[in-house]
C-alpha cells in the first residue's frame, strides 16, 4: 500500500537520528511493549515499542539503530513515549531492526 504523498516541507519536518539502546525492559503488566532508554549523544529519550512478541529486551541493549525523535509524546499505560523505533517487517511479519555501523556516531541525523 502506498500512503498519501507528502511534499518536501512535510518530509523535512521528520527528524530521524541514530540512537543506542542503553536500557530495555518490559514494563510490569505489558503484553506487547518494550520500554527503551535511548542515548542520542546530547540527550536521552524513553521510547516504547510493541515488539515484545519478537524480541527479548536484553538482546537489544547496545544496539545502535534509527529512531524518529521529534514526534509529540504518546501516552501509554506505562508512561509517555518520546519517539518511534524504525523497523521493517520480514516475510513472516517480524519487525527487523536496522543495525547501524559503529562508524556512524550516535545522534547522527538521516537525510
Amino acid at each position: 500500500m502506498i500512503k498519501t504523498q507528502i511534499n518536501f516541507e512535510e518530509y523535512n519536518k521528520i527528524e530521524v537520528r541514530v540512537g543506542r539502546i542503553i536500557e530495555a525492559v518490559v514494563p510490569e503488566g505489558s503484553n506487547k511493549l518494550i520500554q527503551f532508554r535511548v542515548d542520542f549523544g546530547v540527550y536521552q529519550k524513553t521510547i516504547f515499542s510493541g515488539i515484545k512478541e519478537w524480541y527479548n529486551p536484553e538482546e537489544l541493549v547496545g544496539v545502535k539503530t534509527m529512531w524518529v525523535v521529534n514526534l509529540a509524546p504518546k501516552k501509554t499505560p506505562f508512561g509517555d513515549s518520546e519517539g518511534m523505533l524504525f523497523a521493517c517487517d520480514d516475510r513472516e511479519g517480524k519487525p527487523v531492526i536496522v543495525h547501524i555501523s559503529d562508524d556512524v556516531e550516535i545522534g547522527s541525523e538521516f537525510h
